[in-house]
């Protein structure tokens, strides 16, 4: 609350409290979307070892992908919810930088997710070649 005076001069203390709030559901909507990704990487991680197809690159690229995902978004809720009490600014300042590398990760994460994708898109849909008579 220090942290939020210090920085809001003049702001109501109503207003920076409301803020508080605002930034506690934040954190709260991260845990939610960390659980999910957990629960996706565990299925797609058990439907891996389930499927008895061979050629299982694009699958592995995608389970990659909800890996790099599942840890950036940890890594964010983790930053995110540290953020909020935090009155040094250059622990703060840590802690944001923390979450962007979180975001970094989600990003990177769901690239690969495209990349597996459309890899297992084109084993699905190759069709043999016509012989032209």
């Amino acid at each position: 609350m220090d942290k939020l005076k210090q920085q809001n001069k003049g702001i109501s203390d109503e207003k920076i409290n409301k803020i508080l709030a605002l930034e506690k559901e934040v954190a709260f909507g991260l845990w939610i979307q960390v659980v999910g990704q957990i629960i996706e990487l565990i299925a797609l991680s058990e439907l891996l070892q389930v499927k008895e197809d061979e050629n299982t690159v694009g699958e592995e690229q995608i389970l990659t992908g909800v890996w790099l995902r599942t840890i950036g978004q940890i890594l964010e809720a983790v930053s995110v919810s540290k953020q909020i009490n935090e009155t040094d600014l250059l622990k703060l300042s840590q802690q944001q930088k923390l979450a962007i590398t979180g975001d970094l990760l989600v990003s990177i994460g769901s690239g690969y997710e495209v990349f597996g994708g459309v890899h297992v898109l084109e084993e699905e849909t190759v069709t043999p070649p016509r012989i032209v008579p």
